[in-house]
């Protein structure tokens, strides 16, 4: 993904956004919560929860088996994180689109950001649906 030209708006502080786990790498079975993974990358999509409105909008986009955990824009903009509300180019019709960039230069900045991310989604118990990826060989 990259940056568009003209940055969107930024979210509100308090709004809620979904981010679909897409793949087994971003994801720990055993502890049963998401991978650091799946918010290193320099900029992620979410969908906020305000405009989404049901775990359902966010998932239909993806194929089945992908989880979804939810956490707090102002929880991750206080760890360092920016989202901007930002039309998806693959999904111009989802209007509860933003993108979340990870503002770090390098990648161990970058993983660690991830991981405090990770932490206040444990700790808020805030994973709304556990990911039934296929088994590998399948």
């Amino acid at each position: 993904m990259s940056q568009p030209a003209t940055p969107g708006p930024e979210v509100d502080v308090q709004e809620d956004l979904y981010r679909c786990i897409t793949t087994p790498a971003w994801w720990v079975p055993e502890e049963n919560r998401p991978s650091s993974a799946a918010f290193k990358q320099p900029d992620f999509s979410t969908d906020m929860v305000s405009i989404a409105r049901t775990p359902t909008y966010t998932l239909s986009r993806f194929p089945p088996g992908c989880g979804l955990v939810l956490f707090n824009y102002g929880d991750a903009k206080a760890i360092g994180f920016l989202a901007r509300r930002e039309m998806d180019p693959a999904h111009p019709e989802n209007l509860a689109h933003a993108n979340v960039y990870n503002r770090m230069p390098s990648g161990s900045k970058r993983k660690t950001m991830a991981q405090m991310l990770v932490e206040k989604i444990v700790e808020k118990n805030t994973i709304v649906m556990v990911p039934n990826f296929p088994a590998s060989g399948s």
